[in-house]
């Protein structure tokens, strides 16, 4: 990894923390939304799909995939789902999943700088958020990188951590300005009361 800058306090074992046991699966997800109308999105959904995950384009509104899909699956069982969507996208399946027992678990904003560069804000568990720093430090597309990262999303047992990634530019990837900052995240089972008191720290890193 080339640059790297650290500001802030560190978090114990955050590095080694690469996944949170031979014995637990990934979490399961039912779905992964991507909106076409944003190109890193659309590489998102692409590469989701490529790693064999069900996909959804949900083409700026998540009406359709709410009542056509979620709706009732969620009244029957709290299955997990991610994205990467603009930030209002978030906020409305963020919204009807409190009421059917789900929470954000992980979520990241990615905001462009203008100058080539993207900053990346992540809160979430630390095996997400090394899986990211990991696949950022390789230099690929936003959306190739989200949706890596995704084979290390687990249920939130440890405590929740922070990061913040700035990108360096990177020709001819991400090269189209959003016109919005772009949000990837995951909606899962909220924590046990136990796993629910958290400790957050916070890591600042350029790659």
């Amino acid at each position: 990894m080339s640059g790297l800058a650290l500001a802030g306090m560190s978090i114990p074992g955050f590095t080694s923390a690469l996944a949170p046991g031979r014995d637990i699966a990934p979490l399961s997800l039912f779905s992964v939304l991507y909106d076409n109308g944003f190109p890193p999105s659309a590489a998102f959904g692409a590469a989701a799909g490529q790693h064999g995950y069900a996909t959804h384009d949900i083409d700026g509104d998540v009406t359709e995939f709410w009542m056509n899909h979620l709706a009732a699956r969620w009244r029957h069982e709290p299955v997990a789902i991610a994205g990467l969507t603009h930030a209002s996208a978030l906020f409305v399946l963020e919204r009807m999943g409190w009421d059917h027992g789900l929470r954000v678990i992980f979520r990241a904003q990615h905001r462009s700088q203008g100058n080539g560069r993207i900053e990346h804000q992540l809160t979430g568990p630390a095996v997400m958020l090394n899986a990211f720093e990991k696949a950022a430090s390789e230099h690929p597309g936003l959306g190739a990188c989200v949706a890596g990262m995704l084979s290390r999303c687990y249920r939130p047992e440890q405590t929740p951590s922070t990061l913040a990634i700035t990108a360096r530019p990177r020709p001819g990837l991400d090269a189209v300005p959003n016109p919005a900052p772009l949000v990837s995240w995951v909606i899962a089972p909220r924590p046990s009361s136990a796993s629910a008191r958290n400790a957050f720290a916070t890591v600042e890193r350029t790659v």
